[in-house]
């Protein structure tokens, strides 16, 4: 009886052991996967270039003859491009759709034979349904696809392994319009758009699928987004220009930055960290290929206009400016002269961007200034910038240190720079009322 007991024990632990190590394989298979290619977005697309003030828009799940065209005459009227991501059947059933998307300009992608979710495949059914969908978009489209979204974004090992045989770039996104939910919510898909926009955002919509009727919500919003997207300044473009974007950009501060000593090259990258976690802490946002933005206040005193009035106190609400450092180095390895046309070239269109913003973004209507403290303070007067000394205290003489530190660190002189007598490396406060902003660079003045 004893040894029955022992041989039962020995079984049970027996199915433990391999539920165990059958759960683990599947947590290496699926869960691990998603973690590495979608959370981390490791080798997979998801956005463009922070300095370009483009946005992708994408459409999953179709092409669906109650819906498409509809999207499609909207992106038409207000002269968007978009990037489809199509389902492998679902285009076959309706190439006259497939026809359409290209005949505007818009790029075709895949989104899977099927529409299966990874996590629920085995190996050989996801390699056919990537392999199959791909097969029948070319087919149809006689063109090659270039990029593939897997349904609902899921990732299994084998999905890797399959868009690296075959030739596909994973996609995914930097923001959802969550346009599938059931009911009518086409504000609120207008909001979480417009709100979440930033520069190199791919967009994740839906023009099928999803509950019933849902893609009506899509359809609704979708005018609006291009409205207001476009007051701020965004031009709509596709996945694979945001990716042919990224590697010119790649490859350009390569070509620089192979100039730089090993050392410096170094000290770039660790610094590039530090300043991620500087943007995050202080919500610094890309506006374009010049500037940043981050919330601030005024705390610089009194400051009034020519007729002696009051423009703005402590406590004003502001826009801390930043320079785009890859930009910095992108002008600055010419000559001094060029470098400065070339700057102040380049800031004058940033501050179009600045002054969209301040007349149609909500978040930023109560800003009434613009102020920055800067090394780059050589010729700025002529962007319209009011330009004051700092007060000798030691915040000055730290924010000093510190900038001087980012110019040694950044300029293709290297440190060198600093010790050159050709310009007095000074910071100074430079600052620029909302009105001001407005009036030399808003969009009515350009009219």
């Amino acid at each position: 009886m004893d040894n029955g007991l022992f041989r039962e024990d020995e079984a049970v632990l027996l199915i433990l052991v391999i539920l165990g190590l059958l759960i683990l394989m599947y947590i290496l298979y699926a869960p691990l996967a998603e973690l590495l290619f979608k959370l981390l977005h490791i080798g997979t697309l998801y956005k463009g270039p922070s300095t370009l003030r483009n946005i992708a828009l994408t459409f999953d799940d179709g092409p669906d003859p109650r819906y498409t065209p509809q999207v499609l005459q909207i992106l038409r009227e207000h002269g968007a491009r978009a990037t489809f991501f199509l389902v492998g059947k679902r285009a076959e059933a309706h190439p006259d759709l497939v026809q359409a998307i290209l005949e505007d300009g818009h790029e075709l992608a895949s989104h899977g034979d099927a529409h299966r979710h990874a996590w629920l495949l085995d190996p050989i059914s996801t390699w056919l349904d990537v392999a199959r969908g791909k097969r029948r978009l070319e087919q149809i489209a006689g063109r090659t696809i270039a990029y593939y979204r897997p349904p609902w974004g899921a990732f299994n090992w084998v999905t890797r392994l399959a868009c690296n045989v075959l030739h596909l770039k994973p996609t995914l996104w930097s923001l959802r319009a969550i346009d599938w939910l059931p009911g009518e919510y086409a504000d609120e898909v207008v909001q979480r758009v417009v709100g979440g926009a930033h520069t190199g955002a791919i967009v994740l919509c839906h023009d099928a699928g999803g509950a019933d009727k849902a893609p009506l919500n899509t359809i609704a919003a979708l005018p609006v987004i291009l409205e207001q997207l476009a007051q701020r300044g965004y031009s709509f473009t596709t996945v694979g220009e945001m990716e042919r974007a990224l590697h010119e950009q790649s490859e350009t501060m390569k070509s620089l930055y192979s100039r730089y000593p090993l050392l410096r090259r170094w000290l770039i990258v660790l610094w590039r960290i530090v300043e991620f976690g500087f943007t995050k802490l202080y919500h610094i946002e890309s506006v374009n290929r010049i500037f940043r933005i981050a919330p601030t206040t005024w705390r610089f005193g009194t400051r009034t206009n020519d007729e002696g009035e009051v423009v703005v106190t402590n406590g004003t609400k502001a826009l801390d400016l930043h320079f785009q450092n890859d930009t910095l180095i992108t002008f600055s390895s010419a000559d001094d002269h060029r470098a400065l046309i070339r700057g102040l070239r380049m800031a004058k269109e940033g501050f179009q961007d600045i002054a969209k913003l301040l007349q149609y973004d909500p978040n930023y209507q109560d800003v009434q200034v613009a102020v920055a403290i800067t090394l780059m303070n050589r010729g700025i007067e002529m962007l319209g910038f009011h330009v004051e000394d700092l007060p000798e205290t030691r915040t000055k003489k730290r924010l000093q240190r510190y900038m001087r530190f980012l110019m040694g660190m950044y300029h293709p002189e290297g440190f060198s720079r600093l010790k050159q007598g050709r310009q007095a490396l000074e910071v100074k406060l430079v600052w620029m009322t909302r009105d001001e902003i407005v009036k030399l660079y808003g969009s009515e003045r350009r009219r």
